[in-house]
């Protein structure tokens, strides 16, 4: 075959192997042969054509020449033009072989290529009604009437009466439309065993699997019931973690059902038959025409039933396994009971964090051997053969064996080496113990798709949140499935965890994909613990500004359901309002910007104001209005809400917005298993509960709506939420309730929103089915479920309690209450509990490290900044700084010593009576310079800070972690800061010292900010000198390496040295010392000025 590809031919023979597309060869004559031969030859025309597309756009893609570069647009427009002419049935196998080719050709031949996501066909639901399942309704109907009638079971003996009376209350769950799921069902025998619970007055049952479990005989189940409960782990939350929960509220006549049964065959179960087993023996005595009715048939008439008498959301809810799974025991008793969990304060992994000494990253020195190879390599090193025979010590000697080949590993191979590691001596996020074969399949699960998608990152020290997320988003679109994806996300949020303890890397918030089959993060906030934890920031002795953020970030999470990302990217133009019209109440913005880009397209939303608190929106609005003021360029609005002062551009580390709102959730909570992520899954848990009720604290309880002081904790308490939302009153039903849930979620459709987030469902569906289920009783109904032989006794019975026509079940069930004192349920946790109180110490101000004394580096610049331009329009000196100390919220009498410090240094000079701190000459240029709006110029008491963003903001990194360092270590500081004095007018990273002492001074500052691998020794030496012992002797006396010390003949006329181990240059750079940029010097550089100028290193009391 040829084919024209951009004006040259190309035999098929000349294809790159690595298309896997070979012609095919036809092997015999007859019919069958030549059939097989024309399918596969069509197969190939069709791969053949999908290939002519990426060929014609980058020729030499097709015959795999090496280091090609594909542009994007370029593979944007190939696949583009695929899926336009391409039809339907053909889309997805040509698709995907373009996928896999590119992906061999980035492994194999160093193509530079953004590789698109494969194509997965996921399978169709069926859908929940079907014409056969209406068409067996009227058989269904005449059992229900059978089984309302309650009539009595004829010639049974004692165990068949057990069947027969378990298998009347599990049809009666059913005929309701309670429990329309068969996994579900085979639960209810161990929650009958487990006894019965009640809130509000209204009974339930907690029904409860384990996570991924084997589906065993649930006759093994029952036995063992009470067993597993009465040998529960010390830690009883760890133990809810492992399960999966649904809380299964009764209707009344549900209630005196199972009540009926207990007295009459007590707390246990029938075995050894089962609750499906005792279903259908009921469904076979009950009616005929139902008696070969299997269960799934059963429950599908049931569904159909059900489907004209409930909510379409209630009937898919009941039907579905992992849909809104309820809160586990200990969540639902926090949320109810307003008690927390006490336990022994134990350092937590925050804590752990601070102590943490953290690793350097490795070196990334050019190119490397086939990185693949070395994966194989570590992967044998973790062979399960050789561990079992040598023991999980020699594997660690092959691992580090593997390491100590430096100039053969990648980065990325050096992480996932030390990963594995980690894994095998301390264990995993969950368990504390793994086996080889287990991390060895950890590292299979993510090793390969991050080695590849390498290139993506830059320097990984400065490496940003983003740029994590899209590698690890990169490499779950390679998932070829979701069973796939889950795993992988799993073992990428185990990675991440890894580097973030040990490298000190940002952490990121992994958010669980849509088609995750097994949700496990089900956890709410309270009302109550929202107001105590806002409380417990506010007493912190955290600065103002953070205190502020954390706040609103907290505020954001729970009344609006804000994403973490989301959160801290909003720019002060996402919140939207009018300050004249207090009518409209504004909105929040949730859009991609240059500093998110959004989960999906359906991320971006708005969210109405209305739904804070007034006082919330009002703090909010006072925010926006503070974070205008404080910038000082034009774009004040393009500025992120949440930042230092004076870094609108940089995001807030995570450690100063998020942690400290995760410590004061699990401290107020009692539970160490909350995040930021469950503020969203109670925003949208409470909200569904309000867009449900058909009037004011219909669903939502108002006490649960309360803080501790009895005060409302819920806005828009007794109004209407589906009239301000714009949708019909709440009496009127609208499916639209859910999608508007589903908008603001920031979710495509309501199906990832009540499947996932949504955890109080099992409250509604019960309030609704004991309204549809509590109905007059005849005198029959009431004769069998009270167990009363005669209507006599029933007379006398009722006469006695003063019971009057008509009767319902709530009616019997009111006086019926101290007969379920010895079936109720055993505590399901071995916790204790208590009233909480706030503790005497607050735990922000023991567990975080109070980051300095000071602001931020850039906020210090503005102050001196505004005090120039204050006095360039004739203020005073005093009044300036009185103004500008107003401002930023800081001392009057700190920032008048700063800027007289400022001022010092800025006007020394050098030996050569050059400036110091300046690469201008006409020192008299700088107050017109600070007067006028250029983005942040050198004044006469600063220098000029660094103009990229990511520069400025490593140098305030810095600033802080030299301002904590310097008091215990101020002989050092000032040694450091004394030799580094007079080299900081450079523009990079070249110092020159006079010896070996001053050099390790300015190592001295490098030192704490992680940066010694970063510098290096140019030693001029004289002709014939020992290169190795002059080698030895700086690396001696510098600790720097060999590899970073090179030497270079003198410049001195003479060609000779005064020593003769030559002099030293030092040298700081990120990257080599000869390029032209130099963020890494530029950081330091204005980092140390900044600790100079806040401890008035080298400026005497006279000078002040």
């Amino acid at each position: 075959m040829e084919s024209d590809r951009g004006g040259r031919a190309m035999s098929e023979q000349s294809i790159w192997a690595g298309w896997k597309l070979s012609p095919p060869i036809q092997a015999g004559a007859d019919g069958e042969a030549s059939r097989r031969y024309q399918r596969a030859r069509d197969k190939f025309k069709e791969l053949s054509s999908a290939l002519d597309q990426i060929e014609s756009r980058i020729p030499g893609a097709a015959t795999g020449q090496l280091g090609l570069d594909f542009p994007e647009r370029a593979i944007s427009d190939a696949f583009e033009s695929l899926h336009t002419i391409t039809s339907p049935q053909k889309l997805r196998q040509q698709h995907n072989f373009l996928v896999k080719g590119l992906e061999r050709g980035a492994r194999e031949l160093d193509w530079k290529v953004s590789i698109p996501s494969p194509m997965v066909t996921l399978p169709r639901k069926s859908p929940q009604v079907t014409t056969d399942s209406f068409s067996q309704l009227h058989s269904w109907d005449t059992a229900v009437n059978s089984h309302d009638q309650l009539l009595p079971p004829i010639s049974l003996h004692q165990d068949e009466l057990k069947t027969w009376l378990a298998g009347r209350f599990l049809f009666q769950l059913v005929r309701e439309g309670a429990l329309l799921n068969k996994e579900w069902l085979k639960q209810v025998p161990i929650a009958m065993v487990d006894g019965i619970a009640f809130e509000k007055d209204t009974a339930y049952l907690t029904l409860k699997k384990e996570h991924h479990a084997v589906k065993n005989n649930s006759r093994n189940k029952i036995t063992q019931a009470s067993v597993a409960f009465n040998d529960l782990p010390d830690n009883s939350l760890e133990y809810e973690q492992q399960h999966q929960y649904r809380r299964l509220f009764l209707s009344p006549i549900s209630q005196l059902l199972l009540l009926n049964y207990h007295q009459q065959c007590g707390r246990n179960w029938p075995v050894p038959d089962s609750a499906i087993e005792c279903l259908l023996y009921y469904t076979q005595r009950l009616s005929r025409e139902l008696a070969k009715v299997k269960l799934p048939a059963l429950l599908t008439i049931a569904k159909t039933s059900a489907s004209l008498e409930l909510l379409p959301l209630f009937n898919y809810y009941s039907s579905q396994e992992d849909s809104s799974l309820s809160l586990p025991p200990s969540v639902w008793h926090r949320f109810t009971n307003r008690q927390v969990v006490s336990f022994k304060p134990i350092k937590t992994a925050e804590e752990d964090e601070t102590l943490h000494t953290f690793n350097v990253f490795p070196d990334r020195d050019g190119a490397y051997p086939d990185q693949l190879k070395q994966l194989r390599k570590l992967q044998a090193c973790l062979s399960v053969s050789l561990a079992k025979k040598t023991g999980k010590a020699k594997v660690i000697a092959n691992i580090g064996s593997l390491l100590a080949k430096t100039e053969q590993n990648g980065v990325m191979i050096t992480l996932l080496a030390n990963w594995c590691i980690a894994l095998i001596r301390k264990g995993g996020r969950v368990k504390s113990r793994l086996t080889i074969s287990t991390i060895s399949t950890y590292l299979s699960n993510i090793a390969k798709p991050l080695i590849i998608h390498e290139h993506m990152m830059g320097e990984l020290e400065v490496t940003s949140v983003g740029e994590w997320e899209k590698l690890y988003e990169t490499v779950l679109n390679a998932s070829k499935s979701s069973a796939s994806r889950i795993r992988t996300q799993n073992r990428l949020r185990d990675f991440h965890h890894y580097l973030t303890s040990a490298y000190a890397i940002p952490p990121i918030e992994l958010e669980a994909d849509q088609q995750q089959q097994h949700r496990v993060d089900v956890n709410i906030i309270t009302p109550a613990e929202y107001c105590r934890a806002i409380e417990m920031i506010i007493s912190s002795e955290q600065d103002r500004p953070f205190k502020i953020m954390q706040i609103l970030a907290l505020i954001l999470g729970y009344r609006l359901g804000l994403r973490r990302s989301e959160c801290a990217s909003l720019l002060i133009h996402d919140i939207a309002y009018l300050t004249d019209q207090t009518g409209i109440s504004g909105e929040v913005i949730v859009r991609a910007n240059s500093f998110h880009s959004g989960k999906s397209y359906s991320a971006t939303r708005r969210l109405p104001l209305w739904l804070l608190m007034p006082e919330e929106r009002e703090f909010l609005i006072d925010w926006v209005q503070e974070r205008r003021n404080q910038a000082m360029t034009r774009t004040a609005d393009k500025q992120l809400l949440f930042c230092r002062d004076g870094e609108g551009s940089s995001l807030l580390e995570d450690s100063m917005l998020f942690r400290p709102i995760q410590i004061a959730l699990k401290t107020v909570s009692g539970d160490k298993s909350l995040r930021y992520h469950h503020l969203r899954h109670s925003f949208i848990s409470f909200t569904l509960l309000r867009l449900l009720e058909s009037k004011p604290n219909a669903l939502l309880e108002s006490t649960w709506s309360t803080d501790d002081n009895g005060h409302i904790a819920m806005p828009n308490e007794d109004v209407d939420l589906s009239k301000l939302a714009g949708l019909p009153p709440q009496h009127r039903p609208s499916r639209k309730r859910l999608w508007l849930l589903a908008l603001w979620a920031g979710h495509a459709s309501p199906d990832e929103t009540l499947s996932s987030y949504s955890h109080l469902l099992d409250w509604a569906l019960g309030k609704l089915l004991s309204q549809r289920f509590d109905v007059p009783l005849t005198t029959h109904q009431q004769l069998v479920l009270l167990k009363i032989p005669s209507k006599t006794a029933l007379t006398s019975w009722r006469n006695r309690r003063g019971l009057q026509n008509p009767t319902r079940a709530s009616d019997l069930l009111k006086h019926l209450q101290n007969q379920w004192c010895e079936f109720n349920i055993s505590p399901l946790i071995k916790a204790p509990y208590k009233p909480y109180h706030a503790p005497i110490q607050n735990p922000l101000d023991t567990i975080l490290k109070k980051s300095s004394n000071f602001p931020a580096v850039t906020v210090i610049y503005q102050c001196l900044r505004l005090i120039e331009q204050l006095e360039h329009h004739g203020m005073t000196l005093e009044e300036a700084i009185a103004q500008s100390a107003k401002r930023f919220f800081l001392n009057p009498e700190d920032l008048s010593r700063w800027q007289k410090c400022g001022k010092y240094l800025m006007s020394t000079k050098t030996f050569r009576n050059n400036p110091v701190f300046s690469r201008y000459k006409d020192i008299e240029q700088r107050d017109h310079n600070a007067s006028r709006s250029i983005y942040m110029p050198e004044l006469n008491s600063c220098m000029a800070p660094p103009l990229k963003p990511n520069v400025l903001r490593e140098a305030g990194k810095f600033f802080h972690i030299l301002t904590e360092w310097c008091p215990q270590h101020v002989v050092a500081a000032e040694a450091g800061t004394q030799y580094f004095f007079y080299s900081m007018q450079r523009s990079t990273g070249h110092i020159t010292l006079p010896h070996a002492e001053a050099i390790n001074a300015v190592l001295g500052l490098l030192r704490p900010l992680r940066c010694m691998k970063h510098t290096y020794l140019l030693v001029e030496i004289k002709e014939g000198s020992k290169k190795k012992s002059i080698k030895k002797y700086w690396s001696d006396a510098t600790g720097i390496p060999h590899k970073r010390i090179d030497l270079v003949p003198t410049s001195s006329p003479s060609g000779r040295t005064r020593y003769w181990y030559g002099n030293a240059h030092l040298k700081i750079t990120r990257g080599h010392y000869s390029d032209n940029q130099q963020p890494l010097w530029e950081a330091f550089r204005f980092a140390v000025f900044m600790t100079m100028l806040v401890y008035g290193f080298n400026v005497g009391s006279n000078d002040l």
